[in-house]
């Protein structure tokens, strides 16, 4: 995507819940861009379901997804996110790890023997 264009950063924020919890933040044009648009985009679906928290995939796959307007921190943490990395349109707003990131092949990575 590159950079993260400033009229982007203005845009009204909104955050995709799952059970309850606030998973990620994103931007939107409006409630109908966000709902039609933002939460049924497939590489978003996708990170959901790979990603994980605590262990755990971050949805199910069949629970319901939730959206509502974000408070205003959860706004500033979007853009504090879009302004670091700019290359998504959803920040998450829980720690989450990619296990196929792990680096498990059991060698030395500092380049020692």
């Amino acid at each position: 995507m590159g950079k993260v264009a400033e009229k982007d950063l203005n845009m009204p924020v909104y955050v995709a819940e799952i059970a309850g919890r606030a998973i990620a933040a994103f931007d939107a044009a409006d409630d109908t861009e966000a709902a039609d648009v933002r939460l049924t985009d497939r590489a978003f679906r996708r990170d959901l379901i790979v990603l994980q928290n605590e262990g755990r995939a971050l949805w199910d796959g069949v629970s319901q997804i939730g959206m509502r307007n974000a408070s205003p921190e959860e706004a500033e943490r979007w853009r504090s996110g879009m302004l670091a990395d700019g290359k998504d349109r959803f920040v998450f707003l829980v720690p989450v790890v990619d296990p196929s990131d792990r680096d498990d092949d059991h060698d030395d990575d500092d380049g020692g023997d």
